[in-house]
């Protein structure tokens, strides 16, 4: 029940959910990130750490890039407990 808390408590917020939706198309990088959310890179690399903490992202370093993807089996598997839990 708390892995359940801790993944809602997390994905609620407003900017974290966006951030979800765009990585659910495609891997990006941090500066295309906060461009498309119009918010700043250091506020979006917040967001993404705390994504990242439950395990629902990916991150990969390419030279002075970081790159984040949706880790999508966690992900599937985090809606699947959360299913389970309220039927």
């Amino acid at each position: 029940m708390n892995e359940v808390y801790d993944f809602l408590k997390i994905i609620s917020e407003k900017n974290r959910l966006r951030i979800i939706c765009l990585l659910r198309q495609k891997t990006l990088c941090v500066c295309e990130i906060y461009k498309a959310l119009k918010i700043s890179q250091k506020l979006t690399s917040h967001h993404l750490g705390e994504l990242k903490k439950v395990g629902i992202l990916n991150k990969k370093k390419e030279g002075s890039f970081v790159y984040y993807s949706l880790n999508k089996k966690m992900f599937d598997e985090k809606i699947k407990l959360l299913n389970q839990l309220i039927k």
